[in-house]
């Protein structure tokens, strides 16, 4: 046997089937340079991309210097370069009496040995390989992709997943947070933080962040007032905000005839509203008070200006004011004297006390909504609290 004309055969032969068998592996793996599951992908990526094989068949055909079919075992050694002359190997792998039939053999690259999948970032990419002792054919041979495998050059220009590691991302773009924190910067501006207090989307620059479409949002939506305060010796005034919350609370109690029951007031969301720096504003409303002529319609007083103090041994001042009319009261939650804080037309009641079936007391803190029975009593009534910071 003649291995020397032997080997060229083997190269010739082999190298269309790996060309394909490796594109074909490609398309079903891991592809060069894109961005796989890094830390901070879940579990569920990370098995997925983990499960994909990274093993590619390798098939040649093997005649001796007459032209004869093989039959027997070789030994082969197939190596990856990415230079075509010289260079160290990017991976070597060994394969000892291999079957050849008829001259057919096949081989399972990376079955035995890990393949890794950054090999295939080399481009171009070139293969050695040697039939039992004989020296590495020359020149080496280039693989190419099949055409469909072409469209993976594209993701050359992802990033690779150490990237998606604290501290990287994508150069000038994007930043992700390092030194434990959950952050991702924008160039040339603007970030997203989630921290203890929530997530904080911030514009660059102190640039506004603007929304296109409509904004929808479940729960407390805060806006910084602007809050200066002075000596009253004419120094300066010393600017700093705090968080006014713009939300509306509503709230109803429907006619229950001649013994109602308080419809209590979310004491948390009141405070929330009512105790900060500037109060809230309140208005009490009827609806459906003259069903025949008026349906849906609202009539009541306000809005009125409430204020909430810190609640001391179980107490709470309160304060109720109306410029325009000069209305004003003050009262104490608690003290065991139900006290109307707002009164609409003798049939709907903001109280700080509590009533049940008709009898009221204040022996606990909150308040309530009455719909009272007498004036404007009709089972269509509704009494309807409106409370807006």
């Amino acid at each position: 046997m003649h291995t020397r004309r032997f080997e060229l055969f083997v190269v010739f032969v082999a190298l269309l089937a790996l060309n394909i068998l490796i594109s074909t592996w490609l398309l079903s793996g891991p592809t060069p340079s894109v961005a796989q599951a890094g830390p901070l992908n879940q579990g569920l990526e990370v098995a997925a991309i983990t499960a994909i094989p990274s093993t590619f068949s390798y098939q040649g055909s093997l005649r001796d210097a007459d032209g004869n079919l093989v039959n027997g075992t070789v030994n082969l050694s197939l190596r990856l370069y990415g230079v075509v002359t010289g260079g160290a190997p990017i991976y070597t792998e060994d394969f000892t009496n291999v079957n050849v039939r008829s001259g057919l053999f096949t081989v399972i690259v990376g079955d035995a040995k890990a393949l890794p999948a950054d090999v295939f970032n080399t481009f171009p990419l070139y293969l050695g390989i040697k039939v039992n002792d004989d020296a590495e054919m020359l020149p080496r041979q280039r693989l190419h992709p099949v055409p469909y495998a072409m469209q993976a050059t594209r993701a050359q220009n992802a990033q690779i997943a150490d990237n998606l590691s604290p501290g990287g991302g994508v150069p000038n773009l994007v930043t992700l947070g390092a030194n434990d924190t959950s952050e991702i910067a924008f160039e040339p501006g603007g970030k997203v933080t989630s921290d203890a207090d929530g997530l904080t989307l911030t514009g660059g620059d102190n640039k506004p962040v603007t929304v296109n479409g409509d904004l929808v949002v479940n729960g407390a939506w805060n806006a910084g007032a602007i809050h200066d305060v002075g000596d009253s010796n004419s120094g300066p005034n010393q600017r700093s905000t705090y968080a006014v919350e713009i939300r509306r609370y509503v709230v109803e109690a429907p006619d229950k005839g001649s013994a109602p029951n308080t419809v209590p007031i979310d004491n948390v969301i009141l405070t929330a509203l009512c105790q900060d720096e500037d109060g809230c504003r309140v208005s009490l409303y009827m609806r459906n008070w003259d069903l025949a002529n008026a349906p849906g319609l609202l009539a009541g007083i306000g809005p009125f200006r409430m204020a909430l103090a810190t609640a001391i041994n179980g107490r709470q001042q309160w304060s109720v004011y109306d410029n325009s009319s000069g209305f004003g009261t003050i009262g104490t939650d608690n003290d065991n004297v139900g006290t109307n804080v707002m009164n609409a037309y003798n049939a709907c009641f903001l109280t700080d006390g509590e009533v049940v079936n008709g009898q009221g007391s204040d022996a606990k803190l909150g308040f309530g909504l009455v719909n009272w029975f007498g004036a404007y009593d009709s089972v269509n009534m509704t009494c309807v609290l409106i409370i807006e910071d």
